[in-house]
């Protein structure tokens, strides 16, 4: 059955409001996605921190420029070297067997030969040193030789000799010395009238001098006295013109005592004698004392 007419205009009317609700969803459904606004990404900031700033490497250095090489000609002497015989530093490289000269106490960790130790140094002692006393007291016993000698005849004996000597100090070398030197000896013979003992002392003032601390010589002038005895009784004469000398060495020392052996020697001339033999006469003596001195 075919629609009236009014059937016929409201089909057509819903058909057109059907369309146009359906326009007016779409276009409203554009509208509505148009006017959403999109979420904003994460920063950088708020999704990691920034890691710490490293500073800047410096600039590299400029190169040292390079030297220009020498001229043609410029440099050392073709053959110039170090003189002969001049080695190096030792313990720098020394070569084998190569030792410092004796004395100069290197140790053997400087390079030298394993087991080489080079000998001490020498100690340096110093200039000699003289000790001062100022008083010195010395007696002296040892062997000797008295003799005689005058216009018509001579004679010598062995004896026992004997010394007193008081020094006083002047200088730490020098001394002035006060000596009493003397030998005993007993003669025989013809011109004596059988046994007679003679006995000769110096008395001397002179000085003493010592050449080394251990070495020193002396010599003195004065008188001499000579005595005599023999079956008939005693005589002396004190009137000769004597001389004592001797160099002595001091073999122990110590701050106030020494031993020395000396060598000594003494002289005397009687000019006024005959009543000893027969005038003008001439005694000496030679001989070695132990001396014991005492500062």
């Amino acid at each position: 059955m075919e629609p009236t007419g009014p059937n016929r205009i409201l089909k057509r009317v819903s058909v057109v409001a059907t369309a146009t609700l359906a326009v007016l969803g779409v276009h409203t459904a554009a509208l509505a996605q148009q006017g959403q606004v999109p979420d904003a990404p994460p920063t950088a900031a708020a999704a990691e921190p920034a890691p710490p700033a490293t500073p800047a490497p410096p600039p590299p250095a400029a190169a040292e420029p390079v030297p220009a090489p020498p001229p043609p000609g410029y440099g050392p002497t073709p053959g110039y070297g170090s003189p002969p015989g001049y080695g190096p530093t030792p313990g720098y490289g020394s070569p084998p067997g190569y030792g410092p000269p004796p004395g100069y106490g290197y140790r053997p960790h400087y390079g030298y030969q394993p087991g080489y130790y080079p000998p001490p140094a020498p100690v340096y002692a110093g200039p000699m040193r003289f000790v001062y006393h100022p008083f010195m007291f010395s007696v002296g016993l040892g062997a000797s030789s008295l003799s005689f000698s005058n216009s018509d005849t001579s004679g010598s004996e062995a004896g026992l000799s004997y010394a007193l000597h008081i020094g006083f100090g002047i200088t730490p070398r020098w001394m002035v010395l006060l000596a009493a030197d003397g030998t005993w000896a007993q003669f025989s013979g013809a011109a004596f009238s059988g046994h007679v003992s003679y006995a000769q002392t110096t008395y001397t003032a002179g000085a003493q001098f010592f050449i080394l601390p251990w070495l020193y010589s002396r010599l003195g002038l004065g008188f001499g006295c000579i005595e005599w005895s023999d079956d008939w009784g005693d005589w002396s004469d004190c009137r000769g013109q004597a001389a004592a000398g001797g160099v002595g060495a001091q073999f122990l020392q110590t701050r106030s005592t020494s031993l020395a052996a000396e060598l000594a020697a003494t002289v005397a001339r009687y000019s006024d004698s005959a009543v000893i033999l027969q005038g003008n006469e001439v005694w000496y003596s030679i001989g070695v004392n132990l001396m014991l001195n005492l500062f």
